[in-house]
């Protein structure tokens, strides 16, 4: 009997524990649009802004639900016939992979949970769209669509007899009216969200209907959250001259290269090399420095190398100086170093052109020789030695700025351009 009771409640608790461990399961999804030859998300096109909003919102809420969590988020992206092959498998593929980086960008930490594919050139969406249209010639264009090969080696090269083929049916009148009305709906990435739900064990107890409020509360409006927008390609270096110093005859040029979005580095060389009026006046100085920047602000939405920015500098150099005019044939030859706190701003003109303001403030300190020049300044009597020191601004900066890329972001550059145009 003991044995029997044992038994029994043993069963009960297994019950109720499996019940408590019971989830329920769900999915939802959306379709992302892309415009002919876009591979980055188009918050302007079609439903794009409602439905990457509803996506990250329903993300969010799934995670922030301790009872919820996500399976897996599947990423189906396929592109329109027209075009050609290889590019089309290309915009594929970088579809697919702009959504998943909208996402993992808003929530780190779905970035394993992606299931993500490229179908290429979606055929067999494109039969379905030709086959709901009323295309001239869609008999012809079916057949085209249905028997003959996507591509096929010909005398050793790569053909592609269904889209050449297409192209040249009845003078291009049916493929010209597909590009333009029915391929449109194939460049596109479908996101399916798959989630559970646990079930805890609920003790059951009376229903009780509570009376009707008088006035009841305002359901407040669901958020909608825009996503971020997809920062510029970042430049590989920089490029730039100081025109306040080259307006005052002091040629330099400075390279900058960004480390991530938030530092960067920089080097500068300073190199006026001027001797005239036979070898009686002189302006030469040949400087090195070297600089760390922080940029500030919020990076995310900001484009890189641009904005406000702090940072240390320091450096060494050579120099003679001989003014002539005021000090008739005499002159100071020597070494000096610099270490400075500097601040500025910088802003884009377009995508490759930029313009950069900033002071410097800190330490100089100089050894130097003073000479006198003699026989029409071919020698150069030493009188003696000296150093100083100061304090205070050491360096202004007005630069004109070229940004060098990777090979290949052009096209992004201009894309990504046109997109922010159409959202202001």
């Amino acid at each position: 009997m003991k044995k029997l009771v044992l038994l029994l409640t043993l069963s009960i608790c297994g019950l109720v524990v499996a019940r408590a461990q019971e989830r329920t399961t769900g999915n939802f999804s959306r379709q992302i649009y892309f415009q002919k030859m876009y591979t980055l998300l188009d918050t302007t096109y079609k439903d794009n802004a409602k439905n990457i909003a509803f996506i990250i919102n329903e993300v969010g809420r799934i995670l922030d639900d301790p009872q919820m969590g996500i399976t897996s988020i599947s990423v189906v992206s396929s592109a329109s016939p027209d075009g050609y092959q290889i590019r089309n498998e290309m915009y594929s593929n970088e579809r697919a992979a702009s959504i998943q980086k909208v996402i993992v960008g808003r929530y780190p930490q779905t970035k394993d949970l992606f299931k993500v594919k490229s179908l290429g050139v979606d055929w067999e969406g494109a039969i379905k769209v030709v086959e709901a249209s009323d295309v001239k010639y869609k008999d012809e264009v079916l057949k085209i669509l249905r028997e003959y090969p996507v591509e096929e080696e010909q005398n050793g090269k790569l053909v592609y007899p269904r889209i050449d083929n297409l192209r040249r049916l009845h003078g291009g009148i049916p493929y010209k009216w597909l590009t333009d009305n029915a391929f449109k709906e194939l460049r596109k990435t479908v996101v399916v969200v798959d989630f559970y739900k646990e079930i805890p064990a609920q003790p059951q107890e009376p229903v009780v209907t509570p009376p009707p409020a008088a006035n009841p509360p305002a359901q407040p409006a669901e958020p909608v959250v825009q996503p971020a927008p997809e920062p510029l390609p970042q430049p590989v270096l920089a490029v730039k001259t100081n025109f306040l110093y080259d307006f005052g005859a002091t040629p330099n040029i400075s390279v900058e290269i960004p480390l991530g979005r938030k530092w960067s580095v920089a080097a500068e060389y300073t190199f006026p090399w001027w001797v005239w009026n036979d070898n009686s006046r002189a302006w030469q100085v040949l400087y090195w420095d070297m600089s760390a920047r922080r940029w500030l602000g919020n990076r995310n939405v900001k484009d890189v190398l641009s904005g406000w920015f702090v940072g240390l500098t320091g450096g060494a150099g050579y120099y003679d100086v001989e003014p002539h005019r005021s000090l008739p044939h005499r002159g100071w030859q020597g070494w000096f170093w610099t270490g400075s706190i500097e601040g500025g701003y910088a802003f884009w003109l377009n995508d490759r052109w930029s313009m950069e303001f900033s002071v410097a403030a800190g330490y100089l300190g100089t050894d130097y020789s003073k000479y006198k020049g003699v026989m029409g300044d071919e020698h150069l009597v030493w009188q003696h030695d000296s150093h100083r020191h100061y304090f205070g601004p050491t360096k202004a900066n007005a630069s004109i700025v070229y940004h060098i890329y990777k090979k290949g972001d052009k096209a992004k550059r201009k894309q990504l351009r046109e997109q922010r145009r159409n959202e202001k």
